[in-house]
């Protein structure tokens, strides 16, 4: 049997995290179309879906799944759909940023539930996390500066952590099953945000070519990166995953700064530098032994 590559699940997640830092430019895209809230989401991921049940039901060794791998997509399935909430109702940099406190969740699941070790790194990570948000916030903690777009994308980097550690220990799955799991989960809480109020009611030709639109995002967009981060997931740790991820920051802070009308003064600018500087305290060391070894 040929062994595995250790580069391979790194560079392919750093690719899938460069594709995920874009994601606001469909979802502003649809929200053009008339599909506010979470109905752009809903449409990207429905589409992702259907695609993916055609790739299981026509691929006979994608039915292997384990448990806590379904738990674990599942909640990268809340994780998206929050995520693409909150792009609509937040600054895009504000979002991206905030969700990169991943990594800091991702360290205190690891050493709280999965019994890894706690070092000077792991604070670090937690403290140089936390301070670079509170200057994404523009220093501002009080709940009347906090908006619910931040507590989403807060909220989505929680639930990330959370679903790739729970993909990592598990069983080794189909990435197609974790796919379809992670998709439709994405796509059945956004409907429920948009229950919730969180979107308006579809009506007219608009929306509905905006539905179309956004599926055709789903199969040809979100699909593959779904696909490319869950099997990497299966492979990396869920801080060293969270770091590699961080290629987002990257992709998502300069499009959106550059593109956008969005505040992105030199306070956001260190926060940014802070929280990327979270992320690779604390895992860049041992990646680095992982692939040199």
């Amino acid at each position: 049997m040929v062994s595995e590559n250790p580069l391979t699940p790194v560079l392919l997640a750093f690719f899938a995290a460069a594709l995920w830092g874009i994601w606001w430019i469909p979802i502003r895209y649809l929200e053009h179309l008339g599909l506010d809230g979470s109905w752009g989401g809903v449409a990207m991921n429905s589409g992702a879906f259907l695609a993916a049940l055609i790739w299981v039901v026509f691929s006979p060794a994608s039915f292997r799944v384990g448990l806590h791998a379904i738990l674990g997509a599942g909640l990268v399935g809340v994780a998206v759909t929050t995520y693409s909430t909150a792009i609509t109702m937040s600054e895009v940099v504000r979002v991206i940023l905030l969700f990169y406190l991943a990594p800091a969740w991702s360290k205190i699941i690891e050493w709280v539930f999965m019994g890894r070790g706690w070092h000077w790194s792991s604070t670090l990570t937690v403290a140089a996390s936390l301070g670079g948000a509170y200057l994404v916030l523009g220093g501002q903690v009080s709940l009347a500066a906090i908006g619910l777009g931040d507590l989403l994308a807060v909220l989505s980097g929680m639930a990330w952590a959370a679903g790739a550690a729970l993909i990592f220990t598990s069983t080794r799955s189909s990435p197609t099953m974790l796919t379809m799991v992670t998709a439709i989960s994405a796509t059945l809480f956004g409907l429920c945000f948009v229950w919730l109020g969180v979107g308006t009611s579809l009506s007219g030709g608009s929306t509905g070519n905006g539905m179309a639109t956004g599926a055709v995002f789903g199969a040809i967009y979100v699909l593959p990166i779904m696909a490319l981060t869950l099997w990497s997931a299966q492979r990396l740790s869920p801080s060293v995953i969270s770091f590699l991820l961080t290629a987002e920051i990257l992709s998502g802070v300069l499009t959106g700064a550059l593109f956008l009308d969005e505040p992105f003064g030199p306070q956001q600018v260190a926060g940014a530098c802070m929280i990327f500087l979270a992320a690779v305290a604390e895992v860049l060391p041992g990646t680095m032994r992982k692939i040199s070894g």
